[in-house]
């Protein structure tokens, strides 16, 4: 294991994550207060734009616009320590790294980000990237939505979006509005059915954004399914299966065929 760069073991500010939000807030408060002693405990040395991930998924983004060092992202003025931690001691304000060293802390930020969850979904991690089922939720497979929407040209794509909590509740509608504006501008989408599988019970969250969302639905002849959750997919079939919760909260299941599935996937802390 790499050994960590910090010289002491205490620091006023520490943050644990050296993703898009550990990275943002070190540099929002350096920003305000230069002064400050910032550390930034990250043990990987590639830092990934995640969002940029569902661009590269919708053939707007090259996938090497999306990953830079992290030495390149690390905020002037924070101090990298280039480590995991592996326990927390708030009664003393320390924590400790994997190698037994302990950092001492005056205010700890935690920003662990979220656990992709994709053994939740049975049959998904072994048919993902193949079979037509793919997700822009990973790096390596955001080229593969691409590939995918560039050769349907007709059949039937599911979008799936499971209950909360996600990193962006947006994400698996972007995935649809782009697949289905390349369509449209190809000449496909006639030929395609869309359909929007959310295992929640509205578009989004927000009511004011929901108008504005609808008119891509609508524009798109995109079918809306709400309540029903991915719970299991058939790669080499080709079929997804969906946990449908009605009204009276009773769970019955429903299976759908696809050419096409694109799969947000659950996430637990």
């Amino acid at each position: 294991m790499n050994k960590p760069t910090a010289t002491t073991t205490n620091h006023q500010i520490v943050i644990v994550g050296g993703g898009a939000g550990g990275i943002a807030t070190a540099a929002s408060l350096l920003k305000r207060d230069p002064t400050l002693d910032v550390a930034i405990i990250e043990p990987k040395d590639v830092h990934y734009y995640q969002p940029g991930w569902t661009m590269i998924g919708g053939g707007v983004f090259d996938p090497s616009q999306t990953r830079r060092a992290m030495a390149e992202v690390i905020p002037a003025g924070a101090l990298w320590i280039r480590a995991a931690v592996a326990e927390f001691f708030p009664q003393d304000n320390q924590l400790a790294l994997e190698n037994g060293e302990r950092i001492g802390y005056q205010v700890l930020i935690a920003a662990p980000g979220i656990k992709l969850d994709w053994d939740r979904v049975e049959g998904l991690t072994d048919t993902l990237g193949k079979n037509g089922v793919t997700s822009n939720y990973r790096f390596d497979l955001a080229p593969y939505t691409w590939k995918l929407v560039q050769e349907l040209r007709q059949g039937t794509a599911l979008f799936s979006q499971p209950p909360m909590p996600i990193k962006c509740a947006g994400a698996p509608q972007k995935a649809l509005y782009l697949s289905c504006s390349q369509w449209l501008k190809l000449g496909r989408l006639s030929n395609i059915k869309v359909a929007f599988h959310n295992a929640g019970g509205a578009l989004f969250g927000v009511a004011d954004y929901v108008p504005a969302l609808m008119e891509y639905m609508n524009k798109y002849n995109a079918e809306l399914c709400f309540n029903q959750n991915l719970v299991a997919v058939d790669g080499p079939a080709q079929t997804a299966c969906f946990e449908v919760t009605d009204e009276q909260g009773q769970k019955t299941r429903i299976e759908r065929r696809f050419d096409m599935l694109h799969v947000c996937p659950p996430q637990v802390a």
